[in-house]
């Protein structure tokens, strides 16, 4: 049996024992909390970073600046280039083809007096002279008739011979006089013909078409070539009732032969190649009849020696064409000055006749405009209650209000060369 001291100390081993085992239940849930209330207070107490407002850059616009144009307002149409006349080359007398001059080829230059085409003279200087030979024998018949007359009259006064002897002399002293008045036309008429077997050129031109060879046999009537002057070319506009009125008194600006010295009254423009090329102009004349159908006004336009004025809008190369019939042209004919005024881009006249101006400040104006005429491409407006001098925003805005902050666009600047 175990002694009274051996139960106490096993008694205490195993209080011992439960005392630890308690303890240890209580230390992990104590170490987890501990580290849950750590992390908790690390994220609270941790320093926030300063949150900065997001600022919004001012809206980037495109600018323009206009101030009052010059001169009045350019009135816009558009035509085909035209010949002022044209004229057909046609044989006038039949007969072989003996020689074409060599610029009478489409499109080859000409200058006045040149022979164009020639036939062949022999038949004609051979007609010519039998129709002189015949004059002459003409004329010596009149003589011979002549002086059987006179002696006629000298035999009737003496006595000798009767009055019808005289009436016979007379009819045919007549009938010489006729004759040789036949012969002499003759003559003329184999003159002309040898005449107009050489066909010249009538003044200095372009050939349009040519249709004829040497060695042809051509026939009166047949058409030959068409050929026009090169001194001058036509564009003609049709213009509606508005835009005729702004040309004021049209019908005497194109009848003064003193404008042709002045500024051009108007200009041709022609596209080529991705080039504008204008020639100085000028209003010829008014057509005397109101378009039936548009109801417009046909207004002619010259164009002065259009091979001499090319005028490219650049220095690009000298190959460009001249100004050509047949070339699609627009035109623009300077109209009256009714008030100063500015020539603006139009997509820059924004809905309720306004537009967007950026002031010396970077912010929107929104002006009310008067629009005084307006083309294609350009918008003229009255400059009263506009600055004379303003930048005009041509860009568009997604919500416009007066006042809001704008900027423009900066110049890039390049860096030193590498």
């Amino acid at each position: 049996m175990l002694g009274k001291s051996a139960v106490i100390e096993i008694c205490h081993d195993q209080m011992m024992s439960s005392s630890l085992s308690s303890s240890k239940r209580w230390v992990i849930p104590a170490i987890l909390a501990a580290g849950i209330l750590g992390f908790v207070l690390l994220n609270v107490l941790k320093p926030r970073p300063v949150v900065q407002p997001t600022i919004k850059p001012p809206p980037l616009v495109q600018v323009e600046t206009v101030s009052a144009a010059p001169g009045g307002i350019r009135i816009g149409g558009s035509g085909v280039v035209k010949p002022r006349h044209e004229l057909i080359i046609a044989a006038e007398v039949s007969g072989r083809v003996s020689e074409v001059h060599p610029k009478l080829l489409a499109g080859g230059q000409f200058a006045r007096g040149d022979r164009l085409i020639s036939l062949d003279p022999a038949p004609f200087n051979a007609a010519l002279a039998q129709a002189q030979a015949d004059l002459a024998s003409a004329q010596a018949s009149l003589r011979l008739a002549d002086q059987l007359y006179t002696r006629t009259q000298d035999l009737i006064a003496k006595g000798f011979l009767s009055q019808q002897t005289l009436d016979e002399r007379t009819s045919q002293r007549d009938q010489a006089a006729a004759a040789l008045a036949r012969a002499q036309a003759l003559v003329d008429t184999r003159t002309i013909d040898l005449r107009r077997s050489q066909i010249a050129a009538p003044y200095s031109g372009i050939v349009l078409s040519q249709r004829v060879s040497p060695g042809e046999i051509v026939q009166p009537g047949r058409e030959l070539a068409r050929v026009f002057p090169s001194d001058r070319l036509e564009v003609t506009v049709s213009l509606t009732d508005r835009d005729f009125a702004l040309l004021g008194d049209v019908w005497r600006k194109g009848a003064s032969a003193a404008r042709q010295g002045q500024q051009p009254l108007a200009e041709v423009l022609v596209n080529h190649g991705g080039q504008s090329l204008r020639w100085p102009a000028r209003v010829d004349r008014v057509e005397a009849a109101v378009d039936p159908t548009t109801r417009t006004f046909n207004v002619v336009v010259a164009v002065e020696n259009p091979w001499l004025s090319l005028r490219p809008n650049d220095d690009a190369a000298s190959s460009q064409p001249p100004l050509l019939v047949g070339m699609f042209a627009q035109v623009e004919i300077e109209g009256l000055r009714p008030e100063p005024f500015a020539r603006i881009p139009r997509k820059a006249v924004r809905e309720g006749q306004q537009i967007w101006v950026l002031d010396d400040q970077q912010t929107l104006r929104i002006y009310p405009i008067r629009l005084l005429y307006e083309s294609d491409q350009t918008a003229y407006i009255a400059l009263q209650g506009l600055p004379g001098r303003f930048q005009l925003i041509t860009s568009d805005l997604q919500v416009p209000i007066a006042g809001m902050r704008l900027r423009t666009q900066e110049p890039i600047t390049k860096g030193p060369p590498g």
